[in-house]
């Protein structure tokens, strides 16, 4: 029993002997610096990440905006009581939603299509607008992309129209 505790005592105890103490200081050396590498060569695509990720926020941002004024030249359009009084209304109200969208969607252009303008007939809004994405250029994107967005709204069947 007794030698089982000096055997005990005695590999605790154990030092690392010097052939071990040189392999272990030699493999400290060969990773100096490998972590500069490792950064040197994330940081780009870190960057292109971020790039792509506000190209396509910018993206999403210019449809949704193309198809909210599309809704609203619509929506406009239908309430009123005239087909020229409708086609002003409808654009006043896509580029007014234009500018309270932000500024994801440049060049706005609004087709109203009143031709049916009567009780039960329809009003057709097509809204198209460029999305600018030339700062964001350096990913191959192209700088410019155009949306379009068409939106029809029925008109009320018992309501007069001049």
């Amino acid at each position: 029993m007794t030698s089982c505790l000096w055997y005990a005592k005695r590999v605790r105890q154990r030092r690392p002997s010097a052939h071990e103490r040189r392999k272990y200081r030699g493999r400290t050396k060969d990773e100096r610096g490998s972590m500069s590498v490792e950064l040197v060569l994330l940081t780009p695509a870190l960057v292109a990440c971020i790039l792509l990720i506000a190209a396509g926020t910018r993206y999403v941002a210019a449809r949704g905006e193309a198809t909210d004024a599309a809704y609203a030249a619509a929506r406009a359009g239908s309430l009123t009581t005239s087909q020229d009084v409708a086609s002003a209304a409808a654009r006043t109200a896509a580029y007014r939603s234009l500018a309270d969208g932000g500024r994801s969607c440049t060049n706005l252009s609004v087709t109203v299509q009143a031709g049916a303008f009567r009780p039960g007939g329809q009003i057709r809004a097509t809204v198209t607008c460029t999305a600018d994405l030339a700062d964001l250029t350096g990913l191959g994107l192209p700088g410019h992309r155009a949306f379009t967005a068409s939106a029809t709204v029925p008109l009320e069947r018992y309501r007069e129209f001049s």
